[in-house]
């Protein structure tokens, strides 16, 4: 059986036994017509991480379900448009790749989704990473959060303008919106992006983790002394260097490096603090492998940021068995939910304090790093791929979406994975943590 994973199911007028019916009339009565999608695989060009990480594992999930014979997947045909060659390989049998040569002189942002893509596209078209072509209608797209609006600081002038002007017409003129959290859905229902019907949860996967090898990793740091790992991003506020910045100096005390891999140099830390503290380790950025070679030597993995649409690196974390000490900020307790320890992200003792928790009791450390393990299990790229093969029969067969029963308008009600791997409803708002989330 195919593991649906961690979602929110919209009311539709057409049920599953239906459109396996649609597939069965593709295939054998009346026509035998292909169903045929288009992938945006403007994604190919970006780096391989975030939104892009996101693209790359459903593209992939969707290839290894067609190849499994999903039952959903019958008679369809999906292929790849990308505006070059890629630079970093997909592992496709199933999706074939077609390269759509992007207008260069100049280069102009967006215009090879806007203007060249629509002309490429045979049938729907599968959009995952926000900026979506308007002209597309037969389109599910992906809209990851609503960061731009909620802390604008933390984006240039024009990413900020290319996101409040194109996010609203794909949010009215697409057939599906996909997000990645419930807090992503209330926020795209209150700036006006779609309605809450329109709009499914499928969050983010973690399996991809465990194709990471740290025997691979060549990363050598530290001096011997135990360490504690972040993340460190020096162009987005809400991430929240200051809190590392400022903790640094508190744990040293306690007999702890900060190893901080990424994109951060000392001229952002210490905007926070009067002089560098000498147990931060800046690692600069690292490989996959090297991540996974950190996770596996640290005490527990931080990430205080103010605000997150998944909150990935928390995922991967809890999936190479490191426990998590995160921030009471949205969305993370939804995602994280009681695999793991929480602190405000103004609060520097209240991270001592849970830090220190794990120092001295291996037995909570080992059941909050057990905890981690079962609930990053819960999400899977195989059961986003497979609610994607539903929503696209779903626009195939012509459904109408319309609001789930018993669920708000503004979508607070989840489904998400307990730590016995069950799929449980909990309710998450912001502020409160789910049922047990709060040490």
């Amino acid at each position: 059986m195919i593991d649906p994973g961690p979602s929110l199911r919209v009311d539709l007028d057409i049920g599953p036994d239906r459109l396996v019916g649609v597939a069965d009339r593709h295939e054998g009565k009346g026509t035998t017509e292909p169903r045929r999608w288009t992938i945006n695989g403007d994604f190919t060009t970006l780096q391989p991480n975030g939104v892009a990480r996101y693209a790359r594992e459903v593209t992939m999930a969707l290839d290894a379900l067609i190849s499994a014979g999903h039952p959903l997947s019958r008679n369809l045909e999906i292929e790849l448009l990308a505006p070059r060659p890629l630079s970093a390989p997909l592992r496709l049998e199933n999706i074939p790749v077609r390269i759509v040569p992007e207008f260069s002189r100049p280069r102009l942002p967006q215009f090879w989704v806007q203007a060249q893509l629509p002309w490429h596209v045979r049938g729907g078209l599968l959009s995952f990473c926000n900026l979506a072509p308007v002209a597309v209608r037969r389109q599910i797209a992906c809209i990851h959060d609503m960061h731009t609006r909620l802390m604008p600081s933390s984006y240039g002038r024009g990413f900020r303008w290319a996101h409040r002007v194109i996010l609203p017409a794909v949010g009215r003129r697409a057939a599906r919106i996909t997000t990645v959290s419930q807090l992503s859905r209330s926020h795209l229902v209150a700036y006006g992006i779609a309605p809450a019907e329109k709009i499914v949860v499928t969050y983010n996967g973690s399996d991809h983790a465990g194709r990471w090898d740290s025997a691979r990793s060549s990363l050598t740091a530290g001096g011997g002394r135990p360490y504690v790992l972040c993340l460190g991003r020096s162009d987005q506020e809400y991430k929240n260097m200051g809190l590392l910045a400022k903790l640094a100096p508190v744990i040293d005390r306690m007999g702890l490096d900060l190893w901080m891999p990424g994109n951060v140099d000392e001229a952002a830390l210490l905007r926070h603090v009067p002089e560098m503290p000498a147990n931060i380790l800046l690692l600069g950025r690292i490989g996959d492998d090297d991540f996974k070679k950190a996770l596996e030597g640290a005490l527990c993995f931080l990430f205080p940021s103010r605000i997150e649409g998944f909150g990935l690196p928390a995922i991967e974390a809890m999936a190479a068995g490191c426990p998590v000490v995160a921030s009471t900020s949205p969305c993370l307790p939804e995602i994280c939910g009681d695999a793991a320890l929480y602190a405000d992200p103004d609060d520097v003792e209240a991270w001592a304090e849970r830090i220190g928790t794990l120092m001295r009791s291996a037995d909570r450390w080992q059941e909050l790093a057990a905890r981690g393990r079962v609930r990053a299990g819960g999400y899977t790229w195989r059961g986003i791929a497979a609610q994607y093969l539903e929503l696209m029969m779903q626009v195939d067969a012509g459904s109408v979406p319309k609001p789930s029963r018993g669920s708000s308008e503004s979508g607070d009600a989840a489904l998400i994975p307990s730590v016995e791997g069950r799929i449980s409803p909990r309710t998450t708002r912001m502020g409160h943590f789910p049922a047990g989330g709060k040490s």
